[in-house]
C-alpha cells in the first residue's frame, strides 16, 4: 500500500478538489455535481463520490489509455493533468 504521502487517492482529494469535480461533471455523467472526491484510482481510472442536489451518487471515470506504469507516480499526474485540463476547456 502506498504511503499516505503517495497515495493518489489521498493526493487527488487534498491537492485537486477543483479538478475532480470538473472531471465529474465532464466525463463521469455528473454535470449536477457540486463537489467530488476520488474513491479509487487504478490503472484504467478513477471512480468518484460525488454530491448533488438530489443526493449522492458515484461516477466512474475510464482513461483513454490504461496507465503502463501505474506504480510511477508522475505517470498517474500526467494522465490526470490531462483529463482536469479537457474537462475545464470551453465548449
Amino acid at each position: 500500500m502506498p504511503s499516505r504521502e503517495h497515495d493518489p487517492v489521498d493526493r487527488l482529494n487534498t491537492h485537486h478538489a477543483d479538478d475532480l469535480l470538473a472531471v465529474a461533471r465532464a466525463f463521469g455523467g455528473r454535470p449536477d455535481a457540486v463537489a467530488a472526491r476520488a474513491l479509487t484510482v487504478d490503472p484504467s481510472g478513477i471512480r468518484l463520490a460525488v454530491d448533488t442536489p438530489s443526493g449522492p451518487g458515484e461516477a466512474t471515470i475510464v482513461f483513454a489509455e490504461a496507465m503502463p506504469d501505474f506504480g510511477g507516480t508522475s505517470s498517474m499526474r500526467m494522465t490526470f493533468r490531462e483529463l482536469a485540463r479537457r474537462a475545464r476547456r470551453p465548449g
